[in-house]
């Protein structure tokens, strides 16, 4: 038995309606595009010099994933978006390339991750919520975190976003969550260990518990935090609470 499925099953005795185990729906080019969106997004935020920078790190990361030279004369963020999907068959975790570009640069713009990677993932995962058809309908529906984290993951598995992951309930509105080593935001994460880049209140940041953590506070209207407590043992391990 892995970590995960351990983890999985280790609070069984909660019942069916406080855990639950989200499959893993996957499509590269979908996580482009809604990468892109969370681009998009956070550069109304910045200005133009977002996109400028971010498109030279993923640049950056995206050739060294590939063992190769960065293409010279690049430029501009859609040139690097199609460099990305060309190469999806080479490298199928392309959008890490984006995402470490999104939180490189606002790590060089202001220290740390802060407000723009929390604008960023909630531009991701608006656009995810749109797609999967389901936002309006979800929207204020709950207040209740687990019920809230099931409906960010049928989002995610109907637009093809969802690694698996599964939900445990803890008093108070809170959640633990476990990610399966198969995580595809992985590389993005790797990279920003080695590099020291960390959260503004402090400690590592998690790609995936972000977009939870935005769905979250979307659908409920209510504010949660989020601490990620275990990278890559080889589960993550995060925890969310209603703040």
């Amino acid at each position: 038995m892995t970590k995960f499925e351990e983890s999985s099953k280790s609070q069984s005795n909660l019942g069916s309606e406080s855990e639950f185990t989200g499959s893993f729906e996957w499509d590269s080019r979908n996580a482009v595009f809604f990468t892109k969106m969370a681009i998009e997004e956070t550069a109304k935020l910045y200005g133009p010099i977002f996109k400028q920078m971010v498109s030279k790190y993923a640049l950056n990361f995206e050739a060294e994933k590939l063992k190769e030279k960065p293409p010279e004369n690049m430029q501009g963020l859609d040139e690097v978006m199609n460099y990305i999907m060309a190469n999806l068959d080479r490298y199928p975790n392309g959008h890490c390339a984006l995402v470490y570009g999104i939180l490189k640069t606002e790590s060089k713009l202001q220290g740390s991750l802060a407000s723009g990677g929390k604008r960023a993932v909630y531009g991701a995962q608006k656009s995810i919520m749109e797609n999967s058809g389901m936002l309006n309908s979800i929207v204020g529906t709950t207040e209740d975190v687990v019920e809230a984290c099931k409906m960010v993951n049928d989002t995610a598995t109907s637009t093809k976003v969802a690694v698996p992951t599964h939900f445990i309930r803890v008093e108070n509105n809170q959640v633990n969550i476990v990610f399966h080593p198969c995580c595809t935001h992985k590389d993005a994460c790797m990279a920003f260990v080695d590099e020291g880049v960390s959260r503004m209140v402090g400690g590592l940041e998690c790609i995936i518990l972000g977009l939870i953590n935005a769905g979250v506070e979307i659908i409920t209207k209510k504010h949660f935090d989020y601490v990620l407590e275990e990278f890559n043992t080889p589960v993550c391990r995060g925890r969310m609470w209603e703040s």
